[in-house]
């Protein structure tokens, strides 16, 4: 009699089975994201973005936006909004990633692209609509000086971080929905499904975004463009959202103070 050890060495050896890929369902929507920074970039570099504000067409700034549309109606108050809806696109598509994942999953193949696509339009409609607000509100900030505003919108940004409200949305911004597969009632669906999580989104990071408004144009834009969106980002993908909350408001205590001693030091 064969020993044991023979006999399971001349056993066949059964080859894992192939794991099959799974497919990024959110590809299309990180290249959009991608693709509206490059947008962003290339309008920032040439200068167009400047150059539409200053002739009221354009605007990279939310105050150049407003004075503009008190000026000029029309082209200017699209074109703001235009450049607003873009820097939603790059800022704060990436935070929306794991809820376009939950649609994506939760959909039937043949209406996953299409569902997916409602819900980034609902959710980023939330933010045009919070955009033109701040076109609104713009004349009221716009004439004092510039530093000043910045710092604090900085200020309050940092203290927004610290309160139950953030954090309130914080979590709510990590729910999902469940949804229906098929029909209108997967529509509507996945539109509130987008409505309530762009409105978590927005009562979390309204006044990141009021920074951005009253930023100013040129290359500082571009700077402060990444470390918000490093922020909203951090703070949608980390285990402990609240901490991350928390490291957000101490930066931007120390860059609203850098701002407001600005003037002095140069």
């Amino acid at each position: 009699m064969a020993p044991l050890g023979a006999v399971r060495a001349r056993l066949p050896r059964t080859a894992p089975a192939p794991r099959r890929p799974q497919p990024r369902l959110c590809l299309l929507f990180e290249l959009a994201a991608v693709a509206a920074w490059i947008a962003v970039i290339a309008l920032t570099v040439t200068g167009a973005a400047v150059d539409a504000a200053h002739h009221h067409t354009a605007p990279s700034h939310a105050a150049h936006a407003a004075h503009a549309a008190h000026a000029v109606p029309g082209p200017g108050v699209f074109g703001g909004l235009a450049i607003w809806a873009l820097m939603c696109v790059a800022m704060m598509l990436p935070a929306a990633l794991p809820a376009l994942a939950h649609v994506g999953a939760n959909s039937l193949r043949r209406r996953r692209q299409r569902a997916m696509a409602g819900f980034a339009a609902v959710y980023l409609a939330v933010w045009t609509g919070y955009g033109a607000l701040l076109l609104a509100l713009a004349p009221l900030w716009s004439r004092l000086p510039g530093d000043a505003v910045l710092a604090c919108a900085l200020a309050l940004a940092s203290g927004w971080q610290l309160t139950v409200h953030k954090r309130r949305a914080l979590r709510d911004c990590h729910r999902s929905s469940p949804l229906p597969l098929s029909g209108l009632r997967a529509l509507a669906g996945t539109g509130r499904f987008g409505l309530r999580h762009g409105g978590a989104c927005l009562r979390s990071c309204w006044a990141l975004m009021l920074v951005m408004a009253v930023a100013g144009g040129g290359p500082g834009m571009l700077g402060w463009m990444a470390a918000l969106t490093g922020i909203v980002t951090a703070e949608r993908f980390a285990r402990t959202p609240r901490r991350s909350a928390s490291l957000a408001a101490a930066a931007l205590a120390g860059a609203a103070l850098a701002v407001a001693l600005r003037p002095a030091l140069s």
